[in-house]
Protein backbone atom coordinates (compact mmCIF):
# COMPACT_ATOMS: atom_id res chain seq x y z
CA UNK A 1 0.00 0.00 0.00
CA UNK A 2 2.77 2.47 0.96
CA UNK A 3 6.43 2.81 0.15
CA UNK A 4 8.06 1.30 3.21
CA UNK A 5 11.32 2.86 4.31
CA UNK A 6 12.34 0.21 6.81
CA UNK A 7 10.90 -2.93 8.34
CA UNK A 8 11.83 -6.07 10.22
CA UNK A 9 13.08 -6.92 13.71
CA UNK A 10 14.62 -3.50 14.20
CA UNK A 11 15.16 -3.51 17.90
CA UNK A 12 17.89 -6.11 17.84
CA UNK A 13 19.54 -5.71 14.43
CA UNK A 14 23.35 -5.55 14.43
CA UNK A 15 23.72 -6.67 18.04
CA UNK A 16 27.32 -7.54 18.92
CA UNK A 17 28.32 -11.17 19.33
CA UNK A 18 28.97 -10.63 23.03
CA UNK A 19 25.47 -9.25 23.58
CA UNK A 20 23.93 -12.17 21.67
CA UNK A 21 25.90 -14.67 23.74
CA UNK A 22 24.90 -12.95 26.96
CA UNK A 23 21.24 -13.21 25.95
CA UNK A 24 21.65 -16.89 25.04
CA UNK A 25 23.51 -17.66 28.27
CA UNK A 26 20.85 -15.99 30.42
CA UNK A 27 18.15 -18.00 28.68
CA UNK A 28 19.93 -21.34 29.02
CA UNK A 29 20.84 -20.52 32.62
CA UNK A 30 17.13 -20.55 33.43
CA UNK A 31 16.82 -24.08 32.01
CA UNK A 32 14.96 -22.57 29.08
CA UNK A 33 15.74 -24.35 25.81
CA UNK A 34 16.77 -22.25 22.79
CA UNK A 35 15.94 -23.13 19.19
CA UNK A 36 18.16 -22.10 16.29
CA UNK A 37 15.20 -20.47 14.55
CA UNK A 38 14.39 -18.33 17.61
CA UNK A 39 18.00 -17.17 17.85
CA UNK A 40 18.42 -16.27 14.18
CA UNK A 41 15.08 -14.48 13.99
CA UNK A 42 15.60 -12.53 17.19
CA UNK A 43 18.95 -11.12 16.12
CA UNK A 44 18.45 -11.06 12.37
CA UNK A 45 21.51 -13.23 11.67
CA UNK A 46 22.17 -16.23 9.45
CA UNK A 47 22.24 -19.84 10.62
CA UNK A 48 25.97 -19.88 9.84
CA UNK A 49 26.55 -16.89 12.12
CA UNK A 50 24.46 -18.51 14.86
CA UNK A 51 26.57 -21.68 14.64
CA UNK A 52 29.70 -19.55 15.04
CA UNK A 53 28.21 -17.97 18.16
CA UNK A 54 27.34 -21.37 19.61
CA UNK A 55 30.80 -22.69 18.82
CA UNK A 56 32.39 -19.68 20.54
CA UNK A 57 30.25 -20.21 23.64
CA UNK A 58 31.25 -23.89 23.81
CA UNK A 59 34.88 -23.84 22.66
CA UNK A 60 36.12 -20.45 23.87
CA UNK A 61 34.00 -19.94 26.96
CA UNK A 62 33.71 -23.61 27.97
CA UNK A 63 29.92 -23.72 28.16
CA UNK A 64 28.34 -27.22 28.54
CA UNK A 65 25.94 -26.47 25.70
CA UNK A 66 24.26 -29.51 24.16
CA UNK A 67 21.73 -30.12 21.43
CA UNK A 68 18.53 -32.10 21.96
CA UNK A 69 17.58 -33.89 18.73
CA UNK A 70 14.22 -34.79 20.25
CA UNK A 71 13.30 -31.16 20.90
CA UNK A 72 15.45 -29.58 18.20
CA UNK A 73 16.77 -27.10 20.77
CA UNK A 74 19.93 -26.28 22.73
CA UNK A 75 20.39 -26.49 26.51
CA UNK A 76 22.97 -26.52 29.30
CA UNK A 77 23.74 -30.05 30.45
CA UNK A 78 25.01 -28.80 33.83
CA UNK A 79 25.19 -25.56 35.85
CA UNK A 80 27.51 -23.03 34.26
CA UNK A 81 28.73 -19.44 34.76
CA UNK A 82 30.47 -17.28 32.22
CA UNK A 83 34.16 -16.46 32.87
CA UNK A 84 34.50 -13.43 35.13
CA UNK A 85 36.52 -11.43 32.56
CA UNK A 86 33.76 -11.87 29.99
CA UNK A 87 31.06 -10.86 32.49
CA UNK A 88 33.05 -7.84 33.70
CA UNK A 89 33.56 -6.69 30.13
CA UNK A 90 29.86 -7.04 29.39
CA UNK A 91 28.88 -5.15 32.57
CA UNK A 92 31.13 -2.27 31.54
CA UNK A 93 29.64 -2.28 28.05
CA UNK A 94 26.11 -2.26 29.44
CA UNK A 95 26.89 0.68 31.74
CA UNK A 96 28.33 2.60 28.79
CA UNK A 97 25.29 1.85 26.64
CA UNK A 98 22.99 2.97 29.45
CA UNK A 99 24.74 6.34 29.64
CA UNK A 100 24.56 6.74 25.86
CA UNK A 101 20.86 5.83 25.82
CA UNK A 102 20.22 8.40 28.55
CA UNK A 103 21.79 11.13 26.41
CA UNK A 104 19.59 10.12 23.47
CA UNK A 105 16.43 10.15 25.59
CA UNK A 106 17.30 13.57 27.02
CA UNK A 107 18.02 14.87 23.52
CA UNK A 108 14.61 13.68 22.33
CA UNK A 109 12.79 15.18 25.31
CA UNK A 110 14.52 18.55 24.89
CA UNK A 111 14.53 18.43 21.06
CA UNK A 112 18.28 18.71 20.68
CA UNK A 113 20.65 17.40 18.03
CA UNK A 114 23.58 15.20 19.06
CA UNK A 115 27.01 14.48 17.67
CA UNK A 116 27.82 10.77 17.54
CA UNK A 117 31.29 9.27 17.68
CA UNK A 118 30.99 5.71 16.39
CA UNK A 119 33.40 2.88 16.95
CA UNK A 120 35.87 2.98 14.09
CA UNK A 121 36.19 6.77 14.17
CA UNK A 122 33.14 7.86 12.16
CA UNK A 123 31.40 11.05 13.38
CA UNK A 124 28.05 12.51 12.35
CA UNK A 125 25.17 14.72 13.49
CA UNK A 126 21.96 12.93 14.43
CA UNK A 127 18.49 14.18 15.31
CA UNK A 128 16.93 11.43 17.48
CA UNK A 129 13.15 11.21 17.40
CA UNK A 130 11.96 7.84 18.73
CA UNK A 131 13.20 4.59 20.23
CA UNK A 132 12.45 0.90 20.69
CA UNK A 133 10.99 -0.67 23.84
CA UNK A 134 14.43 -1.43 25.27
CA UNK A 135 15.77 2.08 24.63
CA UNK A 136 18.66 0.49 22.72
CA UNK A 137 17.77 1.39 19.13
CA UNK A 138 17.04 5.00 18.20
CA UNK A 139 15.49 6.37 15.04
CA UNK A 140 15.89 9.90 13.77
CA UNK A 141 17.21 12.01 10.93
CA UNK A 142 20.60 12.54 9.42
CA UNK A 143 21.62 16.00 8.26
CA UNK A 144 20.40 15.16 4.75
CA UNK A 145 16.89 14.54 6.12
CA UNK A 146 16.91 10.77 5.62
CA UNK A 147 15.85 8.35 8.34
CA UNK A 148 18.63 6.55 10.19
CA UNK A 149 18.75 3.94 12.95
CA UNK A 150 21.46 4.08 15.60
CA UNK A 151 22.25 1.45 18.22
CA UNK A 152 23.68 2.41 21.60
CA UNK A 153 26.20 -0.46 21.42
CA UNK A 154 27.74 0.95 18.20
CA UNK A 155 28.78 4.22 19.84
CA UNK A 156 31.85 5.30 21.78
CA UNK A 157 30.56 8.73 22.76
CA UNK A 158 27.62 11.04 22.13
CA UNK A 159 27.37 14.74 23.01
CA UNK A 160 24.79 17.47 22.50
CA UNK A 161 25.15 19.66 19.42
CA UNK A 162 24.17 23.30 18.78
CA UNK A 163 22.71 22.35 15.40
CA UNK A 164 19.07 23.31 14.93
CA UNK A 165 16.88 20.32 15.71
CA UNK A 166 15.09 18.74 12.74
CA UNK A 167 11.65 17.75 13.95
CA UNK A 168 9.66 14.64 13.08
CA UNK A 169 6.28 15.47 14.68
CA UNK A 170 4.67 12.08 13.98
CA UNK A 171 7.64 10.13 15.35
CA UNK A 172 8.74 12.39 18.19
CA UNK A 173 9.17 10.77 21.61
CA UNK A 174 7.39 7.57 20.59
CA UNK A 175 8.20 3.91 21.07
CA UNK A 176 8.30 2.22 17.69
CA UNK A 177 6.97 -1.35 17.41
CA UNK A 178 9.12 -4.41 16.79
CA UNK A 179 7.93 -4.76 13.19
CA UNK A 180 8.07 -1.03 12.56
CA UNK A 181 7.42 0.30 9.08
CA UNK A 182 8.26 3.90 8.36
CA UNK A 183 6.56 5.80 5.53
CA UNK A 184 7.16 9.30 4.23
CA UNK A 185 4.82 12.03 3.09
CA UNK A 186 5.49 15.29 1.24
CA UNK A 187 3.64 18.31 2.63
CA UNK A 188 3.28 21.90 1.49
CA UNK A 189 3.12 24.64 4.11
CA UNK A 190 2.69 28.12 2.67
CA UNK A 191 4.89 27.30 -0.30
CA UNK A 192 7.53 25.52 1.78
CA UNK A 193 7.92 21.80 1.16
CA UNK A 194 8.40 19.44 4.10
CA UNK A 195 9.08 15.69 4.17
CA UNK A 196 7.87 13.93 7.31
CA UNK A 197 7.78 10.27 8.35
CA UNK A 198 5.11 8.25 10.13
CA UNK A 199 4.24 4.72 11.27
CA UNK A 200 0.57 4.25 10.40
CA UNK A 201 -1.90 6.13 8.18
CA UNK A 202 -3.85 6.99 11.34
CA UNK A 203 -0.85 8.93 12.65
CA UNK A 204 -0.86 11.03 9.49
CA UNK A 205 -4.62 11.60 9.66
CA UNK A 206 -4.42 12.81 13.26
CA UNK A 207 -1.50 15.09 12.42
CA UNK A 208 -3.31 16.65 9.46
CA UNK A 209 -6.45 17.12 11.56
CA UNK A 210 -4.47 19.08 14.16
CA UNK A 211 -2.31 20.96 11.63
CA UNK A 212 -4.76 21.95 8.91
CA UNK A 213 -2.34 24.42 7.32
CA UNK A 214 -0.47 21.57 5.64
CA UNK A 215 -1.41 20.23 2.20
CA UNK A 216 -0.40 16.72 1.13
CA UNK A 217 1.39 16.80 -2.23
CA UNK A 218 2.78 13.26 -2.42
CA UNK A 219 3.51 10.50 -2.90
CA UNK A 220 0.45 9.52 -4.90
CA UNK A 221 -0.24 6.30 -2.99
CA UNK A 222 -0.50 8.29 0.25
CA UNK A 223 -2.98 10.71 -1.34
CA UNK A 224 -5.10 7.79 -2.60
CA UNK A 225 -5.13 6.17 0.84
CA UNK A 226 -6.06 9.45 2.56
CA UNK A 227 -8.99 9.85 0.19
CA UNK A 228 -10.20 6.37 1.10
CA UNK A 229 -9.96 7.22 4.78
CA UNK A 230 -11.88 10.47 4.21
CA UNK A 231 -14.63 8.63 2.33
CA UNK A 232 -14.97 6.08 5.13
CA UNK A 233 -15.11 8.82 7.74
CA UNK A 234 -17.87 10.63 5.84
CA UNK A 235 -19.93 7.44 5.85
CA UNK A 236 -19.86 7.39 9.66
CA UNK A 237 -21.33 10.92 9.97
CA UNK A 238 -25.10 11.05 10.34
CA UNK A 239 -27.38 13.54 8.60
Amino acid sequence: MFRCLSSGPLEVADVSREMRIMWLHNRLLKNDFAAMKDYTQKFGISVRQAHRDFKYLRANLGAPMKYSRKRGEYFYSEPYHLPSLFEDSMKFQLRTEYRISSVFLNAIASKKAVKIFQRGGKEFIFYPACFDERRELFCGLQEDGNVRFVRSDEIDKVIFSNKRYLEEPMLWNRIFPREAEFHEVDLDFGGDRHKYHFFEIGDLVMFLASENSFKVIGPQEIIVELRKVAENLLKTIGD
